[in-house]
């Protein structure tokens, strides 16, 4: 590579960091609500751009999306991370886990812009549930129905409403898990619970 070129690709880079390091950081902590974090993966995501700048045209205008998608790739990364350097969760905490978020998202949908993907792909999985086990899984968490009262609305046993949130939840969960999505929950429930 020539010393022009590089020089070229020097600048290139250093006005992509100017104009886009702030909302990327700001980005980032809308994932991993740490600010140091979030710094640190802004960094790598720009010297990862550095390294592939013999196939990246810098003044392209998909290099934006590229970095956003990279922050956003990064930021699950370190969610991940986290969660296992936390606390391996058992399934059973898992489950409590995904009720509670679910329960509070339901019954107070106004969460910030950070939920909105996790929220639209909750309620995709819940609209591609059997009807009667969709009944039963919004009666229950979004209008925060007991086991009994669904029974006897939906003329079914408890134990078969019990059946079907379990089950509702547990395919929400293999979902979400699916969708890379399970490491942001757990992290929302953590911080709503604090």
């Amino acid at each position: 590579m020539s010393s022009e070129r590089y020089v070229q690709d020097f600048t290139a880079l250093e006005a992509l960091f100017k104009r886009f390091y702030k909302p990327l950081r700001a980005y980032a902590f809308r994932f991993v609500n740490d600010k140091d974090l979030s710094e640190d993966i802004v960094q790598d995501v720009f010297f990862e751009l550095w390294q592939r700048r013999e196939s990246i045209r810098f003044e392209d205008a998909a290099v934006k999306s590229y970095l956003f998608r990279a922050v956003y790739t990064h930021a699950l990364n370190a969610l991940n991370k986290k969660q296992q350097d936390v606390c391996t969760l058992e399934p059973a905490r898992e489950a409590d886990i995904l009720d509670q978020y679910v329960t509070s998202y339901m019954q107070n949908s106004e969460q910030s812009l950070l939920l909105k993907e996790l929220e639209e792909e909750i309620m995709s999985y819940i609209n591609t549930l059997p009807p009667q086990c969709r009944k039963v899984f919004m009666l229950s968490r979004s209008y925060g129905l007991k086991n009994r009262e669904i029974a006897e609305q939906l003329d079914i046993s408890i134990k078969a409403v019990e059946k079907q949130i379990s089950k509702a939840l547990y395919g929400l969960k293999e979902h979400l898990v699916q969708k890379d999505l399970f490491p942001l929950l757990v992290l929302a429930v953590t911080c709503l619970s604090h």
